[in-house]
Protein backbone atom coordinates (compact mmCIF):
# COMPACT_ATOMS: atom_id res chain seq x y z
CA UNK A 1 0.00 0.00 0.00
CA UNK A 2 1.26 3.14 -1.24
CA UNK A 3 1.52 6.57 1.43
CA UNK A 4 -0.71 8.20 -0.67
CA UNK A 5 -3.80 6.20 0.15
CA UNK A 6 -2.98 6.59 3.79
CA UNK A 7 -2.25 10.16 4.41
CA UNK A 8 -1.73 9.41 8.62
CA UNK A 9 2.26 10.14 8.31
CA UNK A 10 1.90 13.75 7.26
CA UNK A 11 -0.71 13.80 9.98
CA UNK A 12 1.48 12.59 12.56
CA UNK A 13 4.04 15.03 11.97
CA UNK A 14 1.89 18.11 11.74
CA UNK A 15 0.25 16.90 15.25
CA UNK A 16 3.59 16.63 16.74
CA UNK A 17 4.90 20.35 15.66
CA UNK A 18 2.17 21.30 17.32
CA UNK A 19 2.39 19.92 20.64
CA UNK A 20 5.70 21.39 20.80
CA UNK A 21 4.99 25.18 20.63
CA UNK A 22 4.69 26.26 24.34
CA UNK A 23 2.96 26.36 27.29
CA UNK A 24 -1.09 26.43 27.41
CA UNK A 25 -2.76 29.51 29.01
CA UNK A 26 -3.99 27.37 31.84
CA UNK A 27 -0.32 25.77 32.82
CA UNK A 28 0.74 29.91 32.31
CA UNK A 29 -1.90 31.31 35.12
CA UNK A 30 -0.94 27.60 37.41
CA UNK A 31 2.50 28.80 36.98
CA UNK A 32 2.24 32.17 38.00
CA UNK A 33 -0.38 31.36 40.69
CA UNK A 34 1.91 29.20 42.13
CA UNK A 35 4.69 31.88 42.25
CA UNK A 36 2.92 34.33 43.56
CA UNK A 37 2.36 32.17 46.52
CA UNK A 38 5.69 31.57 47.24
CA UNK A 39 6.63 34.99 47.12
CA UNK A 40 3.95 36.18 49.26
CA UNK A 41 4.88 33.55 51.98
CA UNK A 42 8.69 34.36 51.28
CA UNK A 43 8.13 38.34 52.37
CA UNK A 44 5.60 36.89 55.25
CA UNK A 45 8.74 34.95 56.64
CA UNK A 46 10.98 37.65 56.46
CA UNK A 47 8.72 40.38 57.81
CA UNK A 48 8.34 37.91 60.74
CA UNK A 49 11.88 37.61 61.39
CA UNK A 50 12.70 41.31 61.54
CA UNK A 51 9.73 41.70 64.13
CA UNK A 52 11.30 39.00 66.20
CA UNK A 53 14.45 40.73 65.84
CA UNK A 54 13.34 43.91 66.77
CA UNK A 55 11.32 42.38 69.93
CA UNK A 56 14.42 40.90 70.82
CA UNK A 57 16.70 43.74 70.63
CA UNK A 58 13.82 45.45 72.51
CA UNK A 59 13.81 42.82 75.70
CA UNK A 60 17.77 43.28 75.58
CA UNK A 61 17.75 47.49 75.97
CA UNK A 62 14.75 46.86 78.63
CA UNK A 63 16.42 44.91 80.63
CA UNK A 64 19.20 47.13 80.80
CA UNK A 65 17.22 50.08 81.65
CA UNK A 66 15.90 47.90 84.73
CA UNK A 67 19.47 46.43 85.31
CA UNK A 68 20.40 49.87 85.84
CA UNK A 69 17.79 51.60 87.84
CA UNK A 70 17.74 48.15 89.95
CA UNK A 71 21.70 48.81 90.87
CA UNK A 72 20.91 52.95 91.39
CA UNK A 73 18.67 51.62 93.61
CA UNK A 74 20.74 49.51 95.62
CA UNK A 75 22.76 53.15 96.53
CA UNK A 76 19.20 54.38 98.46
CA UNK A 77 18.60 54.67 102.22
CA UNK A 78 15.37 53.79 103.85
CA UNK A 79 14.31 57.55 103.60
CA UNK A 80 15.18 57.81 99.94
CA UNK A 81 12.12 55.45 98.77
CA UNK A 82 9.19 57.52 97.92
CA UNK A 83 5.92 57.31 99.92
CA UNK A 84 3.55 53.73 99.75
CA UNK A 85 1.80 54.03 95.97
CA UNK A 86 2.90 56.67 94.34
CA UNK A 87 3.97 56.25 90.58
CA UNK A 88 7.62 57.43 89.62
CA UNK A 89 8.20 58.37 86.46
CA UNK A 90 12.43 58.17 85.88
CA UNK A 91 14.63 58.73 82.39
CA UNK A 92 16.94 56.02 82.11
CA UNK A 93 20.59 57.90 82.16
CA UNK A 94 23.83 57.80 80.48
CA UNK A 95 24.42 57.21 76.13
CA UNK A 96 22.30 54.95 76.41
CA UNK A 97 19.49 57.38 77.15
CA UNK A 98 20.55 59.62 74.41
CA UNK A 99 19.85 57.17 71.68
CA UNK A 100 17.08 55.00 73.09
CA UNK A 101 15.16 56.06 76.03
CA UNK A 102 12.61 58.53 74.31
CA UNK A 103 10.82 54.74 73.00
CA UNK A 104 10.78 53.55 76.63
CA UNK A 105 8.13 54.58 79.50
CA UNK A 106 9.28 53.79 82.96
CA UNK A 107 8.07 53.76 86.59
CA UNK A 108 8.79 52.61 89.99
CA UNK A 109 5.69 52.04 92.41
CA UNK A 110 6.18 51.13 95.57
CA UNK A 111 4.16 49.76 98.73
CA UNK A 112 4.75 49.01 102.24
CA UNK A 113 4.55 44.47 102.82
CA UNK A 114 5.29 45.40 106.81
CA UNK A 115 4.77 48.94 107.70
CA UNK A 116 8.07 51.04 108.29
CA UNK A 117 10.39 47.74 108.14
CA UNK A 118 9.60 46.19 104.67
CA UNK A 119 9.06 47.65 100.76
CA UNK A 120 8.34 45.73 97.79
CA UNK A 121 9.41 48.30 94.65
CA UNK A 122 8.25 47.39 91.38
CA UNK A 123 10.20 49.08 88.55
CA UNK A 124 8.08 49.27 85.18
CA UNK A 125 9.51 49.79 81.65
CA UNK A 126 6.84 49.51 78.58
CA UNK A 127 6.70 50.53 74.57
CA UNK A 128 5.41 50.08 71.54
CA UNK A 129 6.68 48.14 68.76
CA UNK A 130 6.58 49.11 65.16
CA UNK A 131 2.91 47.15 65.02
CA UNK A 132 1.50 49.27 67.60
CA UNK A 133 1.51 46.54 70.03
CA UNK A 134 2.09 47.33 73.59
CA UNK A 135 4.64 45.37 76.01
CA UNK A 136 5.96 45.42 79.19
CA UNK A 137 8.73 44.18 81.32
CA UNK A 138 9.64 44.50 85.12
CA UNK A 139 11.41 44.05 88.01
CA UNK A 140 10.22 43.68 91.54
CA UNK A 141 12.50 44.11 94.30
CA UNK A 142 12.50 44.20 97.97
CA UNK A 143 14.10 46.70 100.67
CA UNK A 144 14.29 46.15 104.42
CA UNK A 145 16.51 47.96 106.73
CA UNK A 146 19.02 45.38 106.25
CA UNK A 147 18.53 44.06 102.84
CA UNK A 148 17.94 44.01 99.33
CA UNK A 149 16.30 40.75 97.22
CA UNK A 150 15.74 41.19 93.77
CA UNK A 151 12.87 39.34 91.63
CA UNK A 152 12.76 39.66 88.17
CA UNK A 153 9.81 39.27 85.60
CA UNK A 154 9.29 39.48 82.28
CA UNK A 155 5.70 39.61 80.55
CA UNK A 156 5.29 38.20 77.14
Amino acid sequence: MSSSIYPTHNIREKTLKNKQGGFTAVEVVIGAVLMTMLITSMLHLIKQGTYLVELARDHTRVTQILQSEIEDMRTYRWTDLSDEGQLEIFQPEGNFANSFAKDYYCYIWNWDLVAGEKKEVYVYVSWKDSMNRWHYTYYVTRFTKDGLNDYYYRAV
